[in-house]
């Protein structure tokens, strides 16, 4: 069995990503009471990034898909401290 190309591994951490961060939240659900990060911040970056990745045409490196990852790990560690995130 071979390892997949990291096109292939970006595309398959994207599409866990999008299952597990809500990238979709209204600014009104983030933004209520007290704020422990900003949530609406994270996901912008998160989404930029991801659509950088899904649009581009240069094969990514092992450096992109773990600054990929360290950044959905810190979006969904704040979306889960403000409760937007089981």
């Amino acid at each position: 069995m071979s390892k997949p190309t990291t096109r292939i591994a970006m595309q398959a951490m994207i599409g866990n990503i999008k299952d597990k961060i809500p990238l979709d939240l209204e600014e009104a659900q983030m933004c209520q009471g007290e704020c422990l990060g900003c949530s609406k911040k994270m996901l912008e970056m998160l989404d930029t990034e991801i659509s950088y990745w899904q649009y581009s045409d240069t094969e990514p490196g092992l450096k992109d898909l773990k600054n990929l990852q360290n950044i959905s790990e810190r979006t969904y560690k704040i979306l889960k401290r403000n409760r937007l995130v089981p």
